[in-house]
């Protein structure tokens, strides 16, 4: 009998426990639309000296629930997009701007370049190790933060697009230390 009571107490502790660290934990996802991903496909290209293209999100749709914890948990479905004017184009770089509030698209291409000179014969080339690259730059970074949208989206290969998000780029929370715990 009290081998049963130490056990339940001991499961009630390692669930309270969990349920502290999973406090306020978040979960986005990223979901693009049927006819999203067929016009996208469509437009997708192997050839390793096009430019970046750019798109804007004319309707998305956002649910979200409580999860466990406190936290929330977001879809964000992409429903439509439409080529934005852009201002500058090259094989790693794609300069646009949407309306504000909307969330904006732009494509990786499939080759790592060497240069900006798309015309160049030594500049871009298929694959290597930019190639189909999935990562938000630097300057992708810096320009969601700016303009405050919820998500940007890159499309890095004919089926693949990442979400990514403001808070993914937000630093760690920093634990409270007890004064007997190691650095």
């Amino acid at each position: 009998m009290h081998r049963g009571i130490r056990w339940v107490a001991l499961l009630v502790m390692v669930v309270v426990a969990g349920a502290r660290e999973l406090c306020a934990q978040t979960v986005r996802y990223g979901v693009m639309g049927d006819s999203v991903t067929a016009q996208l496909r469509a437009a997708w290209t192997d050839d390793s000296t096009q430019s970046e293209r750019a798109y804007c999100v004319q309707r998305a749709r956002i649910s979200s629930r409580p999860a466990l914890g406190g936290g929330t948990d977001s879809i964000f479905r992409v429903l439509a997009v439409k080529p934005a004017p852009t201002t500058g184009q090259d094989p790693n770089h794609v300069q646009f701007e949407c309306a504000p509030g909307t969330p904006e698209l732009h494509t990786h291409t499939p080759a790592t370049c060497l240069t900006d000179d798309a015309g160049s014969c030594t500049s871009c080339r298929a694959d290597g190790p930019l190639a189909y690259s999935c990562q938000p730059s630097r300057s992708d970074y810096e320009e969601l933060l700016t303009r405050g949208d919820q998500y940007a989206i890159i499309q890095c290969d004919r089926r693949a697009f990442r979400f990514y998000y403001p808070s993914d780029f937000a630093p760690p929370p920093q634990r409270a230390r007890t004064s007997g715990s190691a650095p």
